[in-house]
């Protein structure tokens, strides 16, 4: 028999008693080991993950398995409502606090793809005019217009300029084989 609904709502704070006994029953784990197992943990990974999330994690889940040893909360359900809850007050409103006490190493810089592409060699695939035409570039093709001559399929271009999203090419001056002086 289960006991009297007034017992068991004051018991687990409004879970229903059937249910609660029925996941108790099947777990042979005590909540209050397996949540300060899983605080250890997830507090050890933060050496591994970064940022104050999983410490933030474990902290809620050490909160919660003191709150199981003192008989704060009572069984599995409960346990993991309060770790959800406490996870998230936790990494939400805490740790804005602490990232401005302890900030992570970040460098700031200016990146501009395009001054990493000018001068670089690519591969004509289509003839390229002035007006419209392909090339090879960084593993795709692209559209591209030329400032000089026309190009021809198989040649070779030098990266200029970009305009939006077309590559200006102009003409890889060939140079003649060196070969060794005649004596």
């Amino acid at each position: 028999m289960s006991p009297a609904p007034a017992a068991c709502a004051s018991r687990h704070r409004g879970l229903s008693c059937h249910g609660q006994a029925w996941l108790d029953a099947r777990v042979p784990v005590d909540p209050a080991g397996f949540f300060l197992v899983l605080g250890l943990v997830l507090i050890g990974l933060e050496f591994v993950i970064p940022g104050l999330v999983v410490s933030f994690l474990g902290a809620a889940a050490l909160l919660v398995a003191a709150g199981l040893a003192l008989g704060l909360v009572g069984g599995w359900l409960p346990a993991f409502t309060a770790w959800f809850v406490s996870s998230l007050v936790l990494v939400v409103g805490v740790r804005g606090a602490f990232t401005r006490f302890l900030p992570g190493r970040s460098v700031k810089q200016l990146t501009d793809e395009d001054l990493d592409a000018f001068g670089e060699v690519v591969d004509v695939v289509e003839q390229v005019t002035t007006k419209k035409g392909r090339i090879r570039f960084r593993g795709s093709t692209w559209a591209a217009q030329c400032v000089g001559d026309t190009l021809e399929p198989g040649t070779k271009a030098r990266v200029v300029t970009r305009d939006n999203l077309v590559w200006i090419v102009e003409a890889v001056d060939e140079w003649p084989a060196l070969s060794a002086p005649d004596e």
